[in-house]
């Protein structure tokens, strides 16, 4: 047995290995990530609630942004999704360009925001 053998059943010192479970690092990442998205979601329905019940010039504008929005994050989902089925190095590639994405939406989401209560 090689020093990169790692214990069975023990979620903290496992490599990944196909068929194996994950390290408890990958699925703090992928519940970190699972709730970055959630968040994103829950914060788009509000901001589609509050333009519900407003009546302003730029409605269609906040209406098409509110859908942009809510295909990205259905996108991050799904990449998600795709990923978790993915091996190394492919899985932690994509991993980083789903957390890069969401970065880049909650910049947006920021600064829609900040724009919108100026």
């Amino acid at each position: 047995m090689g020093s990169h053998h790692a214990v069975a059943g023990n979620p903290q010192t496992e490599w990944r290995v196909p068929g194996k479970p994950l390290q408890r690092d990958e699925y703090a990442s992928d519940n970190e990530l699972e709730n970055r998205i959630k968040n994103l979601d829950k914060l788009v329905d509000s901001l589609q609630a509050t333009s519900d019940q407003m009546s302003f010039s730029g409605k269609p504008h906040a209406l098409d942004l509110v859908n942009d929005l809510r295909a990205k994050i259905k996108a991050s989902q799904n990449l998600l999704r795709v990923a978790k089925l993915l091996s190394e190095p492919a899985r932690g590639s994509m991993v980083s360009r789903i957390r890069d994405s969401l970065n880049d939406l909650e910049e947006s989401i920021a600064s829609h925001l900040v724009v919108g209560t100026s």
